[in-house]
């Protein structure tokens, strides 16, 4: 063994000998608290027994008995050859949302540069997506990535892949986190993607899992909660009700992330995902600029209509006292698009003032689903606009 082995080493070595051992990622978050990992590699039973009386058994036993099996050396060696980064729980760099979910990582394993931005938005979706999802998701992760925003997804088939080949033209970049060993690629069709993702300047891949740990159908839940845990929004582009995507969103929401959907084709089975969380209260997209708008992002367009707006306020300052008095009183002017007569009537509750959802179906005395559709609609005609916290203004 060489005279200094850094710690990230050890924890390496101890995360692959318990990798398969019931509430490993709790145990290690809290051995990493209290003690060190060479503390741990070089105990004896009777230490461990003395410092340690709360570690069970099974582990003190793996311990024991497989350390003797790893050549530490050997570990450094590949780790450094494949160029692999381990960030553990404790360090400074691990990212503060990732730390706020229920049970993150204890370890993380990366291979790019690690991207932590303020604002980082996890896109996910089917892996059987068809020409328009695919479309959809790669058109918007290249927006999110002008707009300077990472694009955390799962390297997938489908939805994840499309997500990530938009954001890699761009420099905002992209996160891709596995559901295997940071030393493979799943799936293999993937491998030239991966390769693309780790030399954009702001290219990483990322996973929970010990080094050489095979893809497994348990892994991919696990890995889904971290690309919600990783974003402060998360965009669902064709999902089945009953899916790997729909799953990640029901995450998000109990992790407290915002949620939006990209609408589809009424008959499309991969349009029922975001079809029912739009009725359950998520917000329509068509564009980044709409998820960018919620976080107070905005493009210079719209600047410049704000400046047009004023322009517009000034002359009305300069119309007479009575005429100004009046235009205080009369209704917004009539949309120049069919609205029916529901429509009409939940846009007349929208001013210049947010007004919440919640508030909205109350004095509209409709059922959340039916309002969410008229919203949507609404929204998609120009005539309100989603702020931060599930509140509408009106815009038309």
């Amino acid at each position: 063994m060489t005279e200094y082995m850094t710690e990230e080493i050890y924890w390496a070595a101890l995360h692959k000998i318990w990798e398969n051992k019931q509430n490993s990622g709790r145990i290690l978050r809290e051995l990493l608290q209290h003690t060190t990992g060479e503390f741990l590699w070089k105990a004896s039973a009777l230490t461990l027994d003395q410092h340690l009386p709360d570690l069970p058994a099974e582990y003190k036993q793996a311990l024991l008995f497989e350390r003797r099996r790893y050549d530490l050396n050997k570990i450094e060696a590949y780790i450094q050859k494949n160029q692999i980064h381990i960030l553990l729980f404790h360090d400074a760099l691990y990212p503060s949302l990732l730390k706020e979910i229920h049970q993150p990582p204890a370890i993380l394993y990366y291979k790019g540069k690690f991207i932590n931005e303020p604002l980082q938005i996890g896109m996910v979706g089917s892996r059987n997506a068809d020409g328009y999802g695919l479309r959809a998701a790669e058109t918007i992760g290249a927006q999110f990535s002008q707009a300077n925003v990472p694009v955390v997804s799962g390297l997938a088939k489908g939805i994840d892949a499309a997500a990530h080949k938009g954001a890699i033209t761009h420099q905002g970049g992209t996160i891709a986190v596995q559901g295997c060993g940071i030393d493979q690629v799943y799936p293999k069709e993937n491998k030239k993607l991966a390769e693309e993702i780790l030399a954009h300047e702001k290219g990483c891949i990322l996973t929970e899992f010990p080094i050489g740990s095979e893809p497994a159908a348990w892994h991919f839940p696990m890995r889904n909660r971290i690309i919600s845990g990783l974003s402060q929004g998360v965009v669902i582009v064709q999902a089945a009700r009953k899916s790997g995507a729909y799953i990640t969103v029901e995450t998000a929401l109990e992790q407290g992330r915002d949620v939006f959907a990209v609408p589809g084709e009424l008959y499309n089975p991969l349009s029922e995902g975001p079809h029912q969380l739009l009725k359950e209260g998520a917000q329509m997209i068509t564009c980044a600029e709409d998820v960018l708008a919620s976080y107070g992002i905005h493009k210079e367009a719209k600047k410049k209509s704000r400046k047009s707006n004023k322009s517009e306020a000034k002359n009305e300052n300069n119309a007479k006292p009575e005429e100004q008095q009046m235009t205080l009183f009369q209704a917004p002017p009539t949309p120049d698009v069919p609205l029916t007569s529901e429509e009409e009537r939940v846009l007349g509750l929208f001013t210049t003032e947010p007004l919440s959802i919640e508030e909205a179906a109350y004095l509209a005395k409709l059922p959340m689903s039916e309002l969410m559709a008229i919203l949507s609609m609404l929204e998609l005609y120009g005539l309100i606009e989603p702020m931060v916290g599930r509140k509408y203004i009106r815009i038309g």
